[in-house]
């Protein structure tokens, strides 16, 4: 063999040890580090790419999608094993065109996806949150902590994109902020859909469009014709006169609340002025977030 071919097999033994399936795997990532170990130092181990295909082949889940049918209708999910990796509430054509996008990859049709994801689907419907392993491995960090952000925002309330800038640090970064959430691949999921414009309006939504996201809100029992009213009235926030404690029109307080009690507010400005203090739940936006909120 020479001295040019050696090192092209080496470099060929290092790609596959380095490629994503076995970072994504610790046990996988052990065995190619041995097997690099043991390989000859002037020459390489003539089995080392043979043996780890053998077990990328064996060991990594096949890649698949099916559909759920569920209370806001029918989804497209795209999984691997238990980790979920894309879901669409748009089509079959949608679903594998975005795994497309993302992954290069065309995943293998079945009947239905495992127990435990279509469980854990339900549960995030229903306001609990997906116990599973998600796939954000292809996002940034960035878009990570907008993810993760909007995982916290309750079922049936919404906040605006500057509040989500503002949750991660970020208060200036509004327009990345709603570029990281229309391309959340695990729409449902990550309830992105809970994140609208302060004017009211919907904006984007990855899961299918605003229709799509309308209708998971008013699923969740968000009052969308209202919140436009309040937006087109110039309300951000509503307090309680018994409390002294400002929120955002959809915080869950808003339960307890009675109508002759409510106070509502142009500003945060304006309601700290009257002696209010921001609630602890929803985390109304500061002094000078108003102006700036879309």
């Amino acid at each position: 063999m020479t001295v040019q071919s050696t090192a092209a097999a080496r470099v060929g033994a290092r790609a596959d040890a380095d490629s994503p399936a076995v970072r994504r795997e610790p046990a996988l990532a052990d065995l190619a580090a041995r097997l690099r170990a043991s390989r000859p130092v002037d020459a390489p181990d003539p089995l080392f790419r043979e043996t780890l295909r053998a077990r990328l082949v064996q060991g990594t889940p096949a890649f698949r999608y099916a559909p759920l049918d569920t209370p806001i209708g029918r989804l497209w999910i795209a999984y691997q094993g238990n980790l979920l990796r894309q879901i669409s509430l748009d089509g079959e054509d949608d679903l594998l065109a975005a795994v497309r996008a993302r992954a290069g990859e065309v995943p293998l049709p079945t009947p239905a996806p495992p127990r435990r994801i279509a469980a854990g689907i339900r549960a995030a419907i229903a306001g609990r949150r997906y116990p599973g392993p998600l796939d954000l491995s292809p996002l940034t960090a960035f878009q990570r902590q907008v993810l993760e952000a909007a995982r916290r925002i309750p079922r049936g309330e919404v906040r605006s994109y500057a509040w989500v800038a503002r949750e991660i640090g970020r208060p200036r970064a509004v327009r990345a902020v709603g570029t990281a959430l229309a391309r959340n691949p695990l729409p449902v999921v990550i309830p992105c859909h809970r994140v609208i414009h302060a004017s009211g309006d919907l904006g984007a939504y990855s899961g299918g469009g605003p229709d799509a996201k309308a209708r998971l809100l008013a699923h969740e029992g968000v009052d969308l014709a209202e919140l436009r009213r309040l937006a087109r009235e110039g309300i951000r926030f509503r307090g309680s006169r018994t409390t002294r404690i400002f929120c955002l029109p959809t915080c869950y307080s808003r339960r307890w609340a009675r109508a002759e009690h409510t106070v509502y507010f142009h500003s945060a400005a304006e309601a700290r002025a009257a002696g209010f203090r921001p609630c602890k739940l929803c985390r109304p936006a500061g002094e000078d977030d108003h102006d700036r909120q879309s």
